[in-house]
């Protein structure tokens, strides 16, 4: 089944992208359920130090963001 066309987007570059996702979702969803669940576990794997290091950052991130107009 092919991409449709998006209709929130006419940038090139963004609609690339977005059929790179899609392409690469289409690849996933043919792999056995057991596999993807694998894979996924090897995604999220975070150690409790690796998930306050990056809860630490966002923090940070949120307190440095500039307010919009």
């Amino acid at each position: 089944m092919p991409m449709s066309q998006p209709r929130f987007t006419t940038n090139p570059e963004r609609i690339a992208r977005l059929q790179e996702n899609y392409d690469a979702g289409v690849e996933r969803e043919k792999m056995p359920n057991e596999e993807r669940e694998k894979l996924d576990l090897e995604c999220f794997n975070l150690s409790p130090a690796q998930l306050a290091a990056l809860t630490e950052r966002a923090r940070a991130a949120q307190k440095t963001k500039v307010p919009g107009p």
